[in-house]
C-alpha cells in the first residue's frame, strides 16, 4: 500500500501579506484613531489614541493604543473587535462633542488611576460652553 506525503507549498509572500492586512482589519474592527467606543465586555468607554497593524517582529504582531475616558493613562492592547462591542462616535467633530459631554458630565475622582484627570479640560471647557460668564468674571477681576 502507498502511503501519500503531504507537501507543504509556502504561499507566496503577497497572499501572505494580503491575508495578514485582512485578518489585522477584521481584529480592529470600525475603531479608528480619534473614535470613542464601549467595550461590550466591560463597559468600558474609551477613545483610541493609536492603532498599529505591523506587523511587528514580537508580540503581540499588532496592537491598538486606548485610554478610557477621564483617564490619564493609555493603555496598549491587542484585543479584537467583538459584535458586542459600540461605536459611541466617529473621528471628528462627534467624537469631540461626546469626549466634552463626557468631561463636563462626569466629576474628577479624588483617588486612583484616573484622579484630577482633565481637570484643565473640564475649566477650558466651561469657558468655550459659557463665553459671556468668562467675560464678565475677567473684567471683574481686572
Amino acid at each position: 500500500m502507498k502511503h501519500r506525503t503531504a507537501t507543504l507549498v509556502p504561499a507566496g509572500r503577497a497572499h501572505d501579506a494580503v491575508s495578514y492586512r485582512r485578518w489585522v482589519a477584521c481584529q480592529i474592527g470600525p475603531r479608528r484613531v480619534g473614535g470613542i467606543y464601549r467595550s461590550g465586555y466591560s463597559g468600558a468607554v474609551y477613545e483610541v489614541v493609536a492603532v498599529d497593524p505591523g506587523p511587528r517582529t514580537e508580540w503581540p504582531i499588532w496592537q491598538i493604543t486606548t485610554r478610557i475616558l477621564g483617564a490619564t493613562i493609555a493603555v496598549r492592547h491587542c484585543t479584537a473587535w467583538e459584535d458586542r462591542d459600540q461605536v459611541l462616535a466617529e473621528p471628528g467633530e462627534a467624537a469631540l462633542r461626546y469626549w466634552a459631554e463626557h468631561v463636563l458630565a462626569d466629576p474628577a475622582p479624588t483617588a486612583g488611576p484616573t484622579a484630577g484627570a482633565l481637570l484643565e479640560q473640564r475649566h477650558l471647557l466651561d469657558e468655550v460652553a459659557h463665553p459671556e460668564q468668562v467675560a464678565a468674571l475677567q473684567r471683574l477681576a481686572a
